[in-house]
Protein backbone atom coordinates (compact mmCIF):
# COMPACT_ATOMS: atom_id res chain seq x y z
CA UNK A 1 0.00 0.00 0.00
CA UNK A 2 1.18 3.28 -1.57
CA UNK A 3 1.16 6.30 1.07
CA UNK A 4 -1.42 8.95 -0.43
CA UNK A 5 1.05 11.40 -0.29
CA UNK A 6 3.37 9.68 -2.62
CA UNK A 7 0.41 8.84 -4.80
CA UNK A 8 0.05 12.74 -4.75
CA UNK A 9 3.10 12.89 -6.09
CA UNK A 10 4.87 14.88 -3.03
CA UNK A 11 7.57 13.98 -0.73
CA UNK A 12 7.13 13.68 2.87
CA UNK A 13 8.78 17.00 4.01
CA UNK A 14 6.25 18.92 1.59
CA UNK A 15 3.58 16.55 2.94
CA UNK A 16 4.36 17.39 6.53
CA UNK A 17 4.44 20.96 5.73
CA UNK A 18 1.12 21.41 4.09
CA UNK A 19 -0.16 19.53 7.26
CA UNK A 20 1.51 21.66 9.94
CA UNK A 21 0.28 24.78 7.56
CA UNK A 22 -3.08 23.48 7.80
CA UNK A 23 -3.04 23.10 11.30
CA UNK A 24 -1.64 26.10 12.20
CA UNK A 25 -4.73 28.11 10.20
CA UNK A 26 -6.98 25.74 12.27
CA UNK A 27 -5.81 27.46 15.82
CA UNK A 28 -7.16 30.19 17.23
CA UNK A 29 -5.96 33.58 16.43
CA UNK A 30 -4.11 33.88 20.09
CA UNK A 31 -2.50 30.47 19.65
CA UNK A 32 -1.51 30.63 15.94
CA UNK A 33 0.31 33.55 16.41
CA UNK A 34 1.84 31.77 18.82
CA UNK A 35 2.74 28.78 16.50
CA UNK A 36 3.41 30.86 13.67
CA UNK A 37 6.29 32.62 15.50
CA UNK A 38 7.58 28.76 16.85
CA UNK A 39 7.64 27.44 13.46
CA UNK A 40 10.58 29.58 11.90
CA UNK A 41 13.63 27.94 11.68
CA UNK A 42 16.73 29.09 13.63
CA UNK A 43 19.71 28.22 12.27
CA UNK A 44 23.42 28.70 13.75
CA UNK A 45 26.42 27.96 11.55
CA UNK A 46 29.45 27.45 13.77
CA UNK A 47 32.71 27.26 11.77
CA UNK A 48 35.64 25.09 13.46
CA UNK A 49 38.95 26.52 12.86
CA UNK A 50 41.30 23.27 12.26
CA UNK A 51 44.98 24.31 13.13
Amino acid sequence: MVSYWRQAGLSYIKYSAICARVVRSALKPQLRTEAIKNAEANVKVNKVKTT
